[in-house]
C-alpha cells in the first residue's frame, strides 16, 4: 500500500476578493521516504500552499492530510515534533546565539539537553556552522539560514518542510544538504519537502512538483520529466510545460495541463486528471482511513510528546534573554520608572520659588533695605496703639519663601516690570498706609472712603503668564497678611481672630489644609505611569515573535498559543513586579509619601494595574501589525487616559458625558480608590476602594479575552 505524508485534494486560497487565487484547485501527493521537490517562479503560492500544510494559514476550500490527519487534528503530527519546519524567512529570536537557538527548538520539541549538544556537533560540521556563542543578529544571511536549517532538523521529525533552505549558500555546502537529505530519506524514512530557486539541483530529488497559476503541471521524477521532453535541463522542461499552460489559458482552457503531456508522464498533476472532485475525495479518505492504523503502528516509536516543563523552559528562556539582551529594555524597563517617580515628585507640587514682585513703597521706600520693620506703640494708659511704617512689617512677612521683592518709585515703572516679563505681579503700599489702617481699626463705622483705600494692600497679578503662580501669589499673600496683621492686633491687645475672615476653616476630616498638590496627583500619576510602562514594554511582544517568525514556527512545532501567553505574561509580571517596587520605594520611602491605609492594599492595587496595562500591551500586540503603529496606538491612548483620569483635574469639573467617559477609564476609578487608601486609610471593604479593584479586574478581563480572540483571528 502506498504509504503518503502529504495529500493535497483541490486546495483553493485566495487572500482577497477580486484577486486572482493563489491556489487554484490543487492535489499534491508526497509519498513517504521521498524528496518532493517544489519548484515554481516567486509568487505562484509555494510558500503559501507550505503555509497551509503546516496549519499557519487555512485553506479557503479543499482538503489536506499530513501524516494520517488533517492539521491541527489530534490524528496528524501537526502541530507536533513529527514535523519539522523551517520557513522562507529565518524565524529565528535575534537574541539566540547558535546554541542558544537549537536548545530552544530541540526542547520545545522534547529532547534532552544532552541530545541536543550531540546534534549540534554534527550539525556543526556538516553546515559549517558559526560558533556556538554568536549571536543571530551579528550573522550574515547565509549563517543565520544554516542554523535554521539545523533547527528543523535537530528532533530528527518524520516530514521535513523545508522553504528555500539553500538560498544564499555556497555550491558545496548545497550539495552536502542535498547528500543529507538523500541519506535521511533513505534510512530513516523521512519524507522531505523543498523548495527552492535552483531548479537544477531538485535533479536528486525523487518527484518534483511544478507549480505555475496555483496549478501543478506536473507532478514527476526529474528523470521521466527530461525523458518526456528530450531537455537537458529541468528549466528547459519548466518552460515548455508553462507556455502550453499559457496557450491553454489564452483560449480559454481553465485548470488543465496539455493533455498529450499528461498522457505520456508517469505521475502528474492530480488536478489534471479527469476525475470528479467528490469521487476523488471520497477514494482519498478511504485510502487515508485504511492507512492510518498502519501508519499509527509503524511511526507509533518515532512519536515525541514534549513535556510542558521543557516547553515552558525554553518559552522562558527566550524571553528573559530577548529581554536581558536589550539594554535599551532595560534601561526602558527599570531606570525609566526611577527617573520620571523621581522627576515627579522633585517636578509637581513644590512651591514656586524666586518669583519677583514690583514693590512700590510710597511710605517707607524700602524700609532701609529691610532693616526698618515697622512699629506698633501701645500705651495703654492713654489707651491709644500707633502704627509706624506698618508697611515694612507686612513687606518682612513676605519673605523670600514667597516672593523676591524688587522695589521702583513709581507704579508706572512697577507696571512695566511685569508687562516685560521681569515681575509676576506689583505691590503697592500708599503714603499714609500706617495711618489709614489704624483709623479702619479705631474707627470701624466711621473711617473714611479715603483711609479704607489708603489701607489696602493694592496688588495687580500677572495671571494670564502664569495661572498657578497668580494663584500661589494669591493665596500665600492673602495667608500671610492674615498672619502678621493678627501679630499687630495682638500687640494692641486686641484678640487676634479680629484680623481673620468671618469664614474659617476647621482641620479637614481627611487630609490636611497644607497638603501638597504632588499628594493629590500621585495616586493617579502611580497608576497611569505602571499602567503604561506595562504597556509599553508588552505592546511590542507579540509583534516581534510574529516579525521574526518564532510565533508560528513554535506552533507549527507544537506549542499552543496558551503557552506562549501564559510565558509572556509570567515575565511580564516579574518585571511589573520589579517596576511597582522601584515606584513604591521611591515614593513612600524616599519621598516620605502620606499614607493612612494599607501600604499592601497599595502595593495590589498597583501591581494589579500593571498587569491591566501589561495585558491592554499584549492586546496591542496582536491588533497591530508593525512596531510603528503600536507606539501610535500605545502612545495615542496614553493621553486620553493622563486627561480623562482625574488627575490632572478632578472629574467633577468635566461635562457629564466626558465624565462617565472618564470613570470608564482603567485607571480613573481606581485612581480614586487609591487616593481613599492613601488619604482616608479606607481598607478593601469600603466601597470607594473594592470598585477601583472591581474595575481593574474587568478590564484586565476584557483584554485578555480580546487578545485570545484576536489570536485565533490571525490564522488565515
Amino acid at each position: 500500500m502506498q504509504q503518503d505524508a502529504i495529500i493535497v485534494r483541490f486546495a483553493r486560497k485566495r487572500y482577497a476578493k477580486g484577486q486572482p487565487p493563489i491556489l487554484d484547485g490543487l492535489n499534491m501527493t508526497v509519498p513517504r521516504g521521498c524528496i518532493y521537490g517544489l519548484l515554481g517562479a516567486s509568487g505562484c503560492g509555494k510558500t503559501t500552499l507550505l503555509s497551509c500544510v503546516v496549519g499557519v494559514k487555512k485553506l479557503d476550500s479543499g482538503d489536506i492530510w499530513v501524516l494520517g490527519g488533517k492539521p491541527g487534528k489530534q490524528d496528524s503530527g501537526i502541530p507536533g515534533p513529527r514535523v519539522g519546519y523551517m520557513p522562507q524567512e529565518i524565524s529565528l529570536v535575534q537574541e539566540f546565539t547558535v546554541l542558544g537557538a537549537l536548545y530552544y527548538f530541540g526542547r520545545i520539541n522534547g529532547l534532552e539537553d544532552s541530545d541536543i549538544d550531540e546534534r549540534y556537533g554534527f550539525f556543526s560540521e556538516l553546515l559549517s556552522l558559526p560558533p556556538k556563542d554568536r549571536l543571530v543578529k551579528h550573522m550574515s544571511g547565509g549563517q543565520q539560514r544554516r542554523v535554521s536549517f539545523a533547527a528543523a532538523l535537530i528532533h530528527k521529525p518524520e516530514l521535513l518542510i523545508l522553504d528555500e533552505p539553500t538560498v544564499g549558500l555556497d555550491p558545496i555546502l548545497r550539495e552536502n544538504i542535498w547528500n543529507f537529505l538523500v541519506k535521511i530519506t533513505k534510512e530513516e524514512g523521512t519524507a522531505v519537502v523543498i523548495t527552492t530557486h535552483y531548479i537544477e539541483e531538485t535533479r536528486m530529488a525523487n518527484r518534483i512538483g511544478l507549480l505555475r497559476c496555483g496549478q501543478l503541471l506536473a507532478e514527476t521524477s526529474p528523470t521521466a520529466l527530461l525523458n518526456k521532453f528530450q531537455c537537458q535541463s529541468l528549466e528547459e522542461a519548466f518552460l515548455i510545460l508553462s507556455q502550453k499552460q499559457k496557450d491553454n489559458q489564452d483560449k480559454g482552457v481553465l485548470n488543465s495541463a496539455d493533455s498529450e503531456v499528461i498522457e505520456d508522464l508517469d505521475e502528474v498533476a492530480t488536478h489534471s486528471v479527469p476525475v470528479s472532485q467528490n469521487n476523488l475525495r471520497s477514494s482519498t479518505e478511504c485510502i487515508m482511513s485504511s492507512e492510518k492504523q498502519l501508519l499509527d503502528s509503524q511511526y507509533n516509536e518515532k512519536r515525541r510528546t514534549p513535556i510542558f516543563g521543557k516547553i515552558f523552559r525554553a518559552l522562558m528562556t527566550k524571553n528573559i534573554l530577548q529581554f536581558l539582551r536589550h539594554p535599551g529594555g532595560i534601561l526602558f524597563a527599570f531606570v525609566f520608572p526611577l527617573v520620571q517617580v523621581t522627576l515627579f515628585f522633585y517636578a509637581i507640587g513644590r512651591d514656586p520659588k524666586g518669583i519677583v514682585v514690583a514693590i512700590v513703597n510710597d511710605e517707607a521706600g524700602h524700609c532701609d533695605h529691610g532693616n526698618i520693620i515697622g512699629s506698633v506703640i501701645h500705651n495703654p494708659d492713654e489707651g491709644t496703639c500707633d502704627y509706624v511704617d506698618i508697611s515694612c512689617r507686612f513687606l518682612n512677612g513676605f519673605n523670600s519663601s514667597i516672593m523676591e521683592k524688587e522695589f521702583y518709585s513709581s507704579r508706572e515703572d512697577a507696571k512695566l516690570a511685569v508687562e516685560s516679563g521681569r515681575a509676576a505681579g506689583t505691590m503697592f503700599f500708599s503714603r499714609n498706609f500706617s495711618r489709614a489702617l489704624q483709623s479702619r481699626r479705631d474707627n470701624v463705622d466711621s473711617a473714611s472712603n479715603a483711609d479704607i483705600v489708603a489701607g489696602e494692600i493694592d496688588t495687580v497679578l500677572d495671571i494670564g503668564a502664569n495661572r498657578q503662580i497668580g494663584l500661589f501669589l494669591q493665596k500665600k499673600l492673602f495667608e500671610k497678611f492674615i498672619e502678621v496683621h493678627g501679630e499687630i492686633v495682638s500687640t494692641c491687645n486686641i484678640p487676634r481672630k479680629f484680623a481673620d475672615t468671618p469664614v474659617y476653616f476647621e482641620e479637614p476630616i481627611f487630609g490636611r489644609l497644607d497638603g501638597k498638590y504632588s499628594e493629590f496627583v500621585a495616586p493617579g500619576f502611580i497608576l497611569t505611569i505602571i499602567f503604561f510602562l506595562s504597556t509599553a514594554v508588552s505592546s511590542s511582544i507579540i509583534i516581534a515573535d510574529r516579525a521574526e517568525g518564532v510565533w508560528d514556527r513554535s506552533l507549527v512545532q507544537g506549542v499552543t498559543t496558551a503557552q506562549i501567553l501564559f510565558s509572556h505574561i509570567l515575565t511580564q509580571v516579574v518585571m511589573i513586579i520589579i517596576q511597582v517596587t522601584v515606584v513604591m520605594c521611591i515614593s513612600f520611602v524616599h519621598f516620605q509619601l502620606p499614607c493612612k491605609g494599607s501600604l499592601v492594599t497599595v502595593t495590589a492595587m498597583v501591581l494589579l494595574t500593571g498587569i491591566c496595562g501589561m495585558c491592554y500591551g499584549f492586546l496591542i500586540s496582536v491588533l497591530c501589525n508593525s512596531h510603528t503603529v503600536a507606539n501610535f496606538v500605545s502612545t495615542g491612548s496614553f493621553y486620553p487616559i493622563i486627561l480623562l483620569c482625574g488627575a490632572i483635574w478632578p472629574a467633577e469639573g468635566m461635562p457629564t458625558v466626558l465624565r462617565w467617559v472618564s470613570f470608564a477609564m482603567p485607571t480613573t476609578i481606581p485612581s480614586f480608590s487609591l487616593r481613599g487608601i492613601l488619604e482616608k486609610g479606607y481598607a478593601v471593604a469600603e466601597p470607594e476602594v473594592y470598585t477601583g479593584f472591581l474595575i481593574v479586574f474587568g478590564w484586565t478581563s476584557a483584554f485578555v479575552i480580546c487578545c485570545l480572540i484576536g489570536l485565533r483571528g490571525k490564522t488565515v
